[in-house]
């Protein structure tokens, strides 16, 4: 649902104005932009008519705007100033947040409260969302296109959102020094990280081919960020940052080709 405004204006923009950085990235930016809205209130309204439980729906938010966001970042153009057009997005999100969990007065038209908090308390949303947030724009504004992007996101978003989806369901068997994670949540994990990290690293035409060193690698990084999920909090670290971190800092060892 959210590809369809986001590809539609991404893809004109690199169509129709191949030679004008500057306007080429702002329409992308826009098409984005108007990709997250969609996304979020697609969900808003699911949850809000009964037809998706607010777990799941806020879940299956948090394993698809990471991994939406970047995969709109190929459609930018060369310019070295795209990276800053592209984190315009995760900059008017982290405001749109924090405004979020400030109000009083319990409006929430744009569906932010609701839909990201577990209780529909908007002073949750200043906590794991908007961590999830700020780890976008160090994404953007750091490794722009790059495997160490592509990586931690889609192990933060889809890995750390698979294991609690799976686990709900059929996390009975818990791990013996966590009983709050499971062994499907895990395995869950490993699974969907793996791919869409391996599939963000083509998208950007950082992994041509089939590469079985790489796809091993990726599944080994995978296992290791999982092992980051599941080890019991250590306080003031969230797994909206350990995870991504862990991420980005392995996916520096993978056997990553040359940008095609």
């Amino acid at each position: 649902v959210a590809l369809v405004p986001a590809t539609a204006a991404t893809a004109a923009a690199a169509a129709l104005v191949p030679f004008d950085p500057w306007l080429r990235d702002g329409l992308c930016t826009v098409g984005a932009g108007g990709g997250a809205v969609v996304w979020l209130r697609f969900w808003k309204c699911l949850g809000t008519r009964g037809y998706v439980d607010s777990t799941l729906s806020r879940k299956l938010v948090h394993c698809g705007t990471g991994p939406l966001f970047l995969m709109a970042w190929r459609f930018y153009s060369d310019s070295p100033y795209a990276r800053y057009l592209a984190a315009l997005i995760p900059v008017l999100n982290i405001v749109k947040i924090n405004l979020a969990g400030r109000r009083v007065d319990g409006d929430d038209a744009d569906g932010i409260a609701s839909t990201l908090s577990r209780t529909g308390d908007p002073r949750e949303v200043l906590g794991g969302p908007l961590l999830y947030t700020w780890v976008l724009l160090a994404a953007s504004l750091f490794f722009f296109r790059s495997a160490p992007a592509a990586v931690g996101v889609a192990q933060m978003a889809v890995g750390d959102g698979l294991a609690d989806i799976v686990g709900r369901r059929f996390g009975a068997k818990k791990w013996f020094f966590n009983a709050d994670k499971s062994y499907a949540g895990s395995l869950a994990f490993v699974g969907g990280a793996g791919l869409a990290s391996f599939g963000l690293l083509k998208w950007f035409g950082l992994a041509p081919g089939f590469d079985a060193s790489l796809i091993g690698g990726v599944l080994a990084l995978s296992c290791a960020c999982a092992l980051v999920e599941v080890l019991p909090p250590l306080g003031f670290i969230d797994d909206n940052l350990s995870v991504p971190a862990a991420g980005a800092a392995l996916a520096l060892l993978l056997p990553i080709s040359a940008p095609n």
